[in-house]
């Protein structure tokens, strides 16, 4: 494969989700979804492409929402990206012509379900990574966070999205989502994670706004070391992390995260 032009290197990715301790006591399934693609553009660079999205959890159909969300994010714009690595057709207005087939979609699950499209209800966390462009798009809670082989730490591309009352968010599906859907295009960076509002808590300061860093530091470390993957499935090391009483102890909701790097390893790495 051809390597990116940052470090010299192809990316290295793995996702993985959860199902959340408090789904398993009631027999819920996981209504996470994430995935992530690198696909080969016209001018031989790699584009990376990630979704994540995270079902509502009073909408007993949102597992199937929020695995139709990341699959239309992944193929919409795996396609702009293998077409132009410098991301310039994705703008504004396609993320917004994007928004409204999958608003679509949904809305054609739905009665070819019999329900509702508001029983599909998740939200959204995208990213598209070109050799020196990044765009990113975002409705709801989790969020995404970015390193640079530059950069000391990590930061932030958008907030998660909290709504009005405790607990709650915005969904794909609400009327008037479109006002609260964020786009945004910067300089390419060499790491980036993806993660549902599971692990909100774990790995950011809710009350400065800020990224834990050691969250992060020592998943990435063991990423960097491993060879690229390319076959679409589930991370093993990942999953089993996401799974682990570390984390279990510290939050009982559904947990999906999606990683990338294509930084250069440390001397020594370990698995997290």
């Amino acid at each position: 494969m051809v390597s990116s032009v940052i470090t010299g290197r192809s990316w290295r990715t793995a996702f993985a989700s959860s199902i959340g301790t408090s789904h398993q006591k009631n027999g819920t399934p996981c209504q996470d979804a994430g995935a992530c693609r690198v696909v080969k553009a016209a001018d031989g660079t790699e584009v990376l492409v990630a979704a994540v999205s995270d079902g509502a959890g009073t909408a007993k159909r949102s597992d199937v929402g929020s695995a139709l969300v990341v699959e239309s994010f992944l193929e919409r714009f795996a396609l702009a990206g293998a077409a132009s690595s410098d991301l310039k057709t994705v703008d504004h207005a396609f993320v917004e012509e994007w928004f409204d087939e999958v608003r679509d979609a949904i809305g054609a699950r739905a009665v070819q379900d019999g329900a509702e499209p508001n029983e599909y209800a998740c939200t959204l966390l995208g990213a598209v990574v070109g050799p020196s462009m990044a765009a990113y798009v975002q409705i709801g809670d989790g969020a995404i966070v970015v390193s640079t082989a530059e950069a000391q730490g990590y930061s932030w591309i958008f907030w998660p999205q909290h709504g009005e009352y405790a607990n709650s968010t915005y969904f794909i599906t609400q009327d008037g989502a479109e006002r609260v859907l964020q786009f945004e295009v910067q300089p390419a960076m060499d790491q980036i994670a993806l993660f549902s509002d599971g692990i909100e808590r774990l790995v950011l300061d809710m009350s400065a706004r800020t990224v834990h860093g050691p969250a992060f530091q020592p998943i990435f470390e063991w990423l960097a070391g491993t060879e690229p993957d390319y076959s679409g499935c589930v991370s093993p090391g990942l999953l089993a992390y996401l799974d682990s009483d570390h984390v279990n102890r510290r939050t009982d909701d559904d947990k999906t995260l999606v990683m990338a790097t294509r930084a250069l390893p440390p001397a020594r790495t370990v698995l997290p």
